[in-house]
């Protein structure tokens, strides 16, 4: 006979609380410190030392020598205040229920052996003397009594749990306990709606989209919270949620933060992204003294100590401090070595090599643009710069060695026009014309039919959004070799720039929050059907426990077992009732958070569209430049050899002086022997094997022809460039393209004559 088992647990609960009055107040209210000062975090006036005024148009700090006399404010007083007294509920009567009495055991007899040891005289552990040295002790003030009052003591009115407050329990259990975000959303989306709960609701599905991944839904609800409540306790908590949560908050936010921040006297000098998060704010408004208050609190031993050592470089090199700049840099190269692939260490290099540069030190400039990172954005650009440094540095053979090494196949699909210049400047210091017309032929060549596509598209797309349609449509599809008329490497260039990368990185965050918040609806179906197969288990499983329940007394493991069955099912049918229902109540919140995701991806994609557009401005104007300067170089290129060949006719002799080679170690310093190859791990380091032919500095022609050998060799050398193409060709290792050598002819024959300071001269000189 089977017997259906019903267990009633009753659980009072009792619910006290006493009013208790202030211990302090206010005896003398305080005064805020002047308005011209700056009051820190820690509610501490400061004064700026350091001040900036302007000086003919320009803006100088300069350090105040006189501080003035500082009106700090005052400190509120206090003072105890008269506590009422406190009164305690009347003592109950307690019944006790008569114990069971039970019969006494049977005494024991103990038989003891008289006692027979022999006990030595007492022992004297002091004597007179030492009585009389005991020091005087001054009798203490007399203790007054204690002064009691009788406790307060009020009954409070017990609420009863309304089915709301059971549902902010059973979500709280599924975020905080079972970790299951799904559930616990769709119970706070509900109470959103519920006044009374509305922002505990708020911030605790604030804290469900974090635990999803859903970071711009947090940052939204928790921003709400703190701006919405009138609650000291909710606004404090939100608050330590936003800063413990930073790095997935913007930078800009910061600007609501910190006030919240001061407001409640939260200590925040051993968080240091939000310290990182802080001095980005306050460089981007120029607020140096706030930003270096941040910096200040991250330690060596701090994971963003590179990055703080990166905007103490920022911060100095603002303030006109280069050494202290460079001295920063120098640290972060130090604390970086263990990764040198980071971006940080990339752009620490780079603008390293470039104060170095700014310092005339273009040795340290060269090995620290070599310290770039290959994988880098900014590795081509620090490439030219690092050839640039060698030119001033007059190693011109490593300058013309590194650039011909972007010229390969290897790179046949990067945009740097500026290099071919770069190893035509090289050639020109070295005296090989026909090398640097060669080159000069091959970026006109290559690079002057980019710039009638890139004007033709430039005018035809006025629209910013038209360009970032462009990148977007190559990225769909990047084996393609042209999209919308423009090349695939000058895309690849031009989207490769930060302030692109930058913005386009958000757009796929958040192009990554809709595939999660699409998620959560596949996933709560998902658990809808686990949980059908979980009661279907439980239902067979409580039947096959019913069966054992046979008899008028059934045994306790039977029953317990039986409990444990409809406890379960009766757990998979809550969690049941709550999924199904979660899609419905999700809903509504997974639309606005839609929506808002959209118009945040809209402002996004514009301000990614003006970074491409300014950008494209940029590289086309750098376009023009570089090839306007063709005309420039070539004239320098022909002059030069015009020059050069009479010179040599003459019999000069070519400039044997040894100059500084700005190179790495010796074992990865090479020759440029090029057969066909280059490695991508020696770009950098390699060399040209051409020699240096030009004129030793100072040398005239040879004092030992007469006048008449001189006007020889003259008209010699003038007949040579005039009649013969060969001996053009001979002045490089490459022979020149015919009509290159044609035109430089014409070229020379106009100039020999008529020659006029040149470039190379004037480097030279």
């Amino acid at each position: 006979m089977n017997k259906s088992l019903s267990i009633l647990i009753t659980i009072p609960f009792l619910c006290g609380t006493a009013l208790a009055e202030p211990a302090l107040k206010v005896k003398k209210g305080g005064r805020p410190a002047a308005a011209s000062l700056k009051v820190k975090s820690s509610l501490v006036p400061t004064f700026d030392v350091y001040q900036k005024k302007v000086v003919k148009g320009k803006v100088e700090v300069f350090k105040v020598k006189n501080i003035p006399l500082l009106d700090v404010g005052e400190e509120r007083e206090l003072e105890a205040s008269e506590m009422s007294p406190l009164r305690l509920p009347a003592s109950r009567e307690v019944t006790l229920k008569e114990t069971r009495r039970r019969d006494s055991p049977v005494a024991i007899d103990f038989v003891l052996k008289p006692y027979t040891d022999v006990v030595n005289p007492a022992k004297s552990l002091t004597t007179a003397d030492a009585f009389n040295k005991i020091p005087d002790v001054k009798i203490l003030n007399p203790v007054a009594e204690p002064v009691t009052k009788d406790p307060l003591v009020q009954l409070a009115k017990l609420e009863d749990m309304q089915p709301n407050d059971y549902k902010l329990l059973q979500a709280l259990i599924f975020l905080e306990i079972q970790k299951n975000y799904e559930l616990a959303m769709g119970l706070f989306s509900e109470l959103i709606e519920d006044p009374e709960h509305r922002i505990e609701a708020l911030y605790h599905y604030a804290m469900t989209a974090k635990g999803l991944g859903l970071h711009s839904e947090f940052r939204q609800y928790m921003i709400q919270v703190a701006q919405e409540t009138k609650s000291k306790e909710w606004q404090q908590k939100a608050t330590e949620a936003l800063v413990q949560n930073i790095n997935t908050l913007e930078t800009s936010d910061i600007a609501l933060i910190d006030p919240l921040v001061i407001k409640h006297e939260m200590d925040i000098t051993k968080n240091d992204d939000y310290q990182i998060t802080r001095a980005k704010y306050y460089s981007d408004k120029g607020q140096l003294g706030l930003m270096e208050d941040a910096l200040i609190f991250i330690g060596e031993k701090s994971p963003r100590y590179p990055e703080a050592l990166l905007l103490n470089a920022l911060f100095n090199y603002r303030q006109g401090k280069v050494e202290e700049a460079t001295i920063y840099l120098e640290k972060l190269m130090t604390a970086t070595e263990a990764d040198k692939t980071s971006q940080l260490r990339s752009v620490g290099a780079l603008t390293l090599a470039r104060m170095q540069f700014q310092k005339s030190q273009y040795k340290e400039a060269f090995q620290s643009y070599l310290k770039v990172d290959k994988s880098n954005p900014l590795w081509l650009q620090a490439m030219v710069e690092s050839a640039w440094t060698q030119i001033l540095g007059e190693d011109y053979e490593g300058a013309a060695g590194n650039m011909f090494s972007l010229h390969t196949d290897f790179f046949k699909n990067a945009f740097s026009p500026e290099s071919y210049v770069v190893r035509t400047v090289g050639y020109l210091n070295l005296c090989q014309y026909g090398d640097g017309v060669q080159v000069l032929n091959e970026m006109k060549k290559k690079y002057a039919p980019w710039k009638q596509k890139l004007a033709a598209y430039s005018s035809s797309h006025k629209d910013s959004s038209a360009y970032y349609e462009t990148v977007k449509g190559w990225l769909k599809n990047s084996d393609l070799k042209e999209v919308d008329g423009l090349p695939r490497s000058f895309i690849v260039e031009l989207a490769r720039h930060p302030a692109y990368m930058s913005v386009q990185k958000q757009i796929n965050a958040y192009e990554d929050e809709i595939v999660k918040f699409n998620r959560i609806a596949l996933t709560l179906v998902k658990k809808e059907r686990e949980l059908i197969a979980k009661q279907n288990e439980a239902n067979k499983e409580l039947a096959d426990a019913k069966k054992g329940l046979k008899g008028d007394s059934p045994s306790e493991s039977t029953v317990a077992a039986v409990q444990r069955a409809e406890q379960k099912l009766l757990s998979y049918r809550i969690q049941f009732h709550i999924a199904k229902k979660a899609r419905t109540s999700i809903k509504n919140l997974r639309a606005t958070g839609m929506a808002r995701i959209e118009k945040e991806k809209t402002v996004l994609r514009a301000q990614a569209s003006q970074a491409l557009k300014g950008r494209f401005d940029e590289m086309l104007a750098g376009l023009d430049k570089v090839l306007d300067q063709n005309d420039v170089l070539q004239y320098e290129l022909y002059s030069g050899a015009g020059e050069h060949i009479r010179y040599q006719m003459a019999g000069g002799e070519i400039n044997e002086k040894e100059r500084p080679e700005l190179k790495v170690q010796k074992e990865k310093s090479l020759n440029w022997k090029f057969k066909g190859e280059i490695w991508e791990d020696e770009v950098g380091h390699y060399r040209s094997s051409l020699k240096n032919v030009c004129a030793q500095e100072g040398q005239v022609w040879p004092a030992c022809l007469n006048n008449k050998e001189r006007i020889f060799k003259m008209k010699f050398a003038k007949a040579m460039t005039t009649l013969s193409l060969g001996v053009l060709m001979s002045l490089g290792t490459t022979a020149m393209a015919q009509n290159s050598a044609k035109e430089g002819l014409e070229k020379i024959k106009g100039n020999l004559n008529n020659s006029k300071p040149t470039f190379r001269s004037m480097k030279r000189t």
